[in-house]
């Protein structure tokens, strides 16, 4: 009987525990995100500010602490995206995703390459893109395609084009890269 009643406290005991730790682990779940929001929120404001009032902060910065910036940005990479394009422009006829902003542009032997940024879901960046460049009349034609990064050839008469979409992953979004660059 004695036996009983030590197996039933130690289960007893067992489960509250087990309880506990279930309601705080849903606490901190149905927290987390906010918290994260907050945080990212409070530093990518922060270094918007110190650039307002100290203009090359950033440079400064990154003389005293190499790679800080950098290290933020990779933590959380969506301060990093401007507001609006930067200059250059678009290679034509291809349309433009919504959520995305140009971040890169560079000319080499006449040929560019365009590099755009966004807060959009890697799956269906590269589908609205893939159906947009059919509608074109352009072939398409797979290089390579992992999880993260997919590479496409579009050829249209004389007009050679690739494809690069590369999946940012974030703690709380996913950022899409793409790079266009004439062939």
């Amino acid at each position: 009987m004695k036996k009983i009643v030590v197996w039933g406290g130690i289960i007893g005991i067992a489960i509250l525990i087990l309880w506990t730790l279930a309601t705080r682990v849903g606490f901190l779940w149905d927290t987390l995100p906010q918290w994260v929001d907050d945080g990212e929120k409070i530093v990518s404001e922060a270094i918007q500010k110190v650039e307002k009032v100290f203009p090359g902060a950033k440079e400064s910065i990154e003389s005293v602490a190499p790679g800080l910036i950098q290290k933020v940005k990779e933590t959380i990479p969506e301060i990093s995206l401007p507001a609006k394009d930067i200059g250059g422009e678009d290679i034509r006829p291809i349309p433009r995703h919504t959520d995305m902003v140009r971040v890169s542009y560079t000319i080499n032997d006449q040929k560019r390459t365009v590099v755009y940024k966004g807060k959009a879901d890697f799956s269906p960046a590269s589908d609205f893109y893939k159906k947009e460049m059919a509608t074109l009349g352009f072939k398409e034609r797979v290089v390579s395609a992992s999880p993260e990064q997919e590479v496409y050839q579009y050829v249209k008469g004389t007009q050679e084009l690739e494809f690069k979409f590369r999946k940012i992953p974030t703690i709380r979004l996913e950022i899409t890269e793409m790079t266009v660059k004439e062939l």
